[in-house]
């Protein structure tokens, strides 16, 4: 098979330039026969991808080779991109009629100039691809015979139904730590083992290599019903190669209040979390932590600020170091250094999850003692078992199970041993399934992630192949589950929301297959920037880049801030030259406001603004007519949206959630017929009826029956009737899972309190899908 990211990337392509040669639109005149010509030429090179996949290890001139038509096939597909969006917005310049928006450049409007533009790029694409197509010969790269990795109507492969792939999460997939799991307990819940005469808070450590589980045995101490009655209270930090106090200090915080720290001095911090621990019976896990010789400075100041709690208190911490350990936990006693799993434990976790129930073909008898032969050389690594036997579940082939069995991998040393079983398990998803996966390197290691959000971010970038009719976010899921069951990703060790999160081991294969698709940036480490970087993701939101940076990241398709903090500051000026973004990810950003120049980001699918300080969205966002995911959720401060929100047809997703600043949306939202989540409905009325005309009714509810998910429908006070409310047309909306309604009648003095008297009226006329899984009803 070719290399993913070009072959996915040429297929994508020569679908478009397909789409597009059969379109007639006015941008296209005079450039079909230059449309269908690069169509022509795309679809030759494809046919010689697979030779120089086979060709580029042994002759570095097929490596350049792909390199230029990698670059070529994303100029044509940001140029595709831009037919069919200047489309859309020559459609909505003829809606507009007297809408203007100021912040909009005079001359992108004008069509001629479009077309000249447009035409200009297709015609240097064409004679780059004709370069690229005729260099093929001299590489001597041969045709070959039709081949794919999978049928194209599948989309995950072979993976257990979804009853089954729960086992992921069920505790009997964990074999042979009961009694480790137990030890660790006794020892932990003894305030005699490892007490301090200066009352310094004791610490146990667990430390052993990667893959060998020591998160997990963490897990089951933590959430032991003998652990939860003996201490007070519970954090578990997640904590990584950056060992900052003030960000360990902030997690216990907002661990224990159950919301984001704002605080920013080490002093304020070292206060507010010794107020919420002092006497207080306590554990705190500082999960996968990593403090050199030279940072033990750093770890006496936390240690300083945890030693207020009771003396049963106790800091449990996992770590790949023994000098780590021995840093942190200085009782011997409390130091455990994991072990590999015995002959038989490693058997049956292996066998769980190979032969688990859904398989198909293979005779089980046959296959086990070749099983056992892996097993065996997989020296007791419970994350190389877990790993090959989901792998193996889908393999019934005898000849593959021995071609594992006897592969190479095994020769290398044991510490490489793992990164070389996931990098197998790997490659045999297929292409659509790699760049999901890889994908998700760009949140930093340990980030909670969630289905639906990494289903929002697949969907943006076009990673999922459509099926016949099926719906995208669906076929989503699917992967996603598909990736859990092949241990590619965790639950969350203390989640209450259905989080995940990547194993470290498995974060840097992310980074390593990603290659130079991404770039990384974190505090510390040195920047250096490649020639066509897809994907950015950003820990230092204040990194500026110089102008000669700044070039080579044009071809840039996603943008990820994360900050240090709960809001944090960052200078967004740089990202609005980046014309071809897909994803804007800036939750927690401390912003008041977009700029207007947003709407030069025109092929924005993806942006997130959650829990920012936004107050109003400017106007110009509705020339964002690619944008399908709008996403504000708990942006406490924003007061209204877009006058002209009802022109962005392709929004799928308004996600205002806890955005209770948010008195009533524009009229004209029913015009969002794509729309499939729109979280909150305020309602409200002026008593001048004037300044009601701008603002939309429960009626427009009517028409988006594509509703999905949560809806809270707020100020139900202002509905006049039975009528009115029928207007809503609940009962169609099958999808919905979650309704609640709102009367807010405290809000309004008595003599307006009179205007309104329908409310059983309003209640009937209410009447929710049957398929609805929660009700709920508020008087405020």
């Amino acid at each position: 098979m070719a290399d993913v990211g070009v072959a996915v990337l040429v297929k994508e392509v020569v679908g478009i330039l397909g789409s597009v040669a059969n379109q007639e639109l006015a941008l296209l005149r005079g450039l079909k026969n230059d449309i269908l010509s690069l169509q022509n030429d795309f679809e030759q090179i494809q046919a010689v991808l697979q030779d120089a996949e086979e060709k580029r290890v042994k002759n570095n001139a097929v490596e350049v080779w792909l390199k230029q038509l990698r670059l070529a096939s994303l100029e044509a597909e940001n140029v595709l991109d831009e037919i069919s969006t200047e489309a859309l917005l020559q459609s909505l310049h003829k809606q507009r009629v007297q809408y203007r928006v100021r912040g909009f450049f005079s001359s992108n409007q004008n069509k001629y100039m479009t077309r000249v533009r447009i035409a200009h790029k297709v015609k240097g694409i064409k004679s780059k691809l004709d370069v690229i197509n005729s260099e093929r010969f001299k590489l001597d790269l041969t045709p070959s015979a039709p081949t794919s990795h999978v049928d194209d109507t599948e989309v995950v492969g072979q993976m257990p139904d979804r009853e089954t792939s729960s086992v992921i999460h069920d505790t009997s997939v964990i074999m042979g730590r009961n009694e480790e799991r137990d030890m660790v307990i006794g020892d932990i819940c003894n305030k005699d083992i490892g007490k301090h005469e200066n009352g310094e808070v004791r610490v146990y450590g667990i430390w052993g290599m990667g893959g060998l589980g020591k998160t997990t045995l963490a897990q089951l101490v933590y959430n032991h019903e003998t652990v939860n009655q003996y201490f007070d209270l519970k954090c578990w930090v997640y904590v990584s190669e950056n060992f900052q106090v003030k960000e360990i200090m902030k997690k216990n915080i907002e661990s224990i209040d159950k919301c984001g720290c704002t605080l920013t001095q080490l002093e304020t911090l070292q206060e507010s979390l010794q107020s919420k621990l002092r006497g207080r019976k306590f554990l705190i896990v500082l999960d996968d932590v990593w403090v050199e010789e030279n940072e033990q400075p750093k770890w006496e100041e936390l240690s300083k600020t945890l030693s207020c709690g009771a003396e049963e208190s106790i800091v449990v911490m996992t770590t790949r170091s023994q000098t780590t350990t021995r840093m942190m936990a200085r009782v011997p006693e409390l130091q455990h250094k994991l072990g590999c799993l015995s002959k038989e434990d490693a058997w049956l976790l292996f066998k769980k999850l190979a032969f688990a129930q859904g398989r198909e073909g293979g005779d089980i008898s046959e296959l086990e003692p070749i099983g056992r032969g892996i097993v065996k050389k997989c020296k007791g690594l419970p994350l190389a078992m877990k790993t090959l036997g989901s792998l193996m579940w889908s393999k019934s082939s005898t000849n593959y199970w021995r071609y594992v069995k006897d592969n190479s991998l095994w020769e290398l040393e044991e510490i490489h041993v793992v990164p070389a079983i996931l990098k197998l398990s790997y490659d045999n998803l297929l292409p659509h399934l790699k760049r999901c996966f890889a994908y998700c390197c760009l949140f930093p290691k340990g980030y909670p992630i969630t289905k639906d959000e990494l289903t929002k971010l697949w969907v943006a970038n076009g990673f999922i192949p459509p099926k016949g009719g099926n719906d995208l976010y669906m076929l989503g899921e699917e992967i996603f589950n598909c990736l859990v069951w092949r241990s590619f990703f965790i639950v969350k060790a203390d989640s209450r929301d259905d989080e995940y999160v990547m194993h470290d081991l498995m974060h840097d294969m992310a980074r390593h297959v990603m290659g130079d698709d991404c770039l990384v940036i974190e505090p510390g480490k040195e920047v250096t920037i490649p020639n066509g970087v897809l994907h950015l993701s950003s820990s230092c939101p204040e990194f500026r880049f110089s102008p000669q940076d700044l070039k080579k990241l044009t071809s840039l398709r996603s943008v990820f801030m994360f900050g240090d903090g709960y809001r944090y500051k960052c200078n967004i000026s740089q990202i609005f030259s980046h014309v071809h973004l897909r994803v804007l990810y800036l939750r927690h950003i401390d912003l008041n406001a977009l700029p207007e120049s947003v709407c030069k980001l025109k092929h924005l699918r993806y942006l997130n603004l959650s829990h920012s300080r936004i107050k109003v969205l400017c106007e110009s966002i509705i020339y964002l007519q690619n944008l399908q995911m709008l996403l504000l959720k708990s942006c406490d401060d924003l007061e209204k949206l877009p006058r002209g929100l009802r022109y962005m047809r392709n929004l799928q997703r308004l996600d205002i959630t806890d955005c209770y600043s948010l008195v009533h949306l524009p009229r004209g939202i029913k015009e969002l017929s794509s729309l499939r989540t729109l979280s909150f409905f305020p309602l409200r009325k002026s008593i001048f009826p004037f300044l009601n005309k701008s603002v939309a009714k429960i009626g427009e509810l009517g028409s988006l029956n594509l509703l999905e998910g949560n809806l809270e429908i707020a100020g139900l006070v202002f509905v006049g009737g039975l009528s009115e409310a029928k207007s809503a047309n609940l009962k169609c909306k099958t999808n919905l899972s979650y309704l609640a309604l709102y009367w807010s009648e405290k809000a309004f003095s008595s003599r307006i309190q009179q205007m309104f008297t329908h409310d059983e009226e309003v209640l009937e006329g209410l009447e929710p899908t049957s398929s609805l899984k929660e009700l709920r009803i508020w008087v405020l």
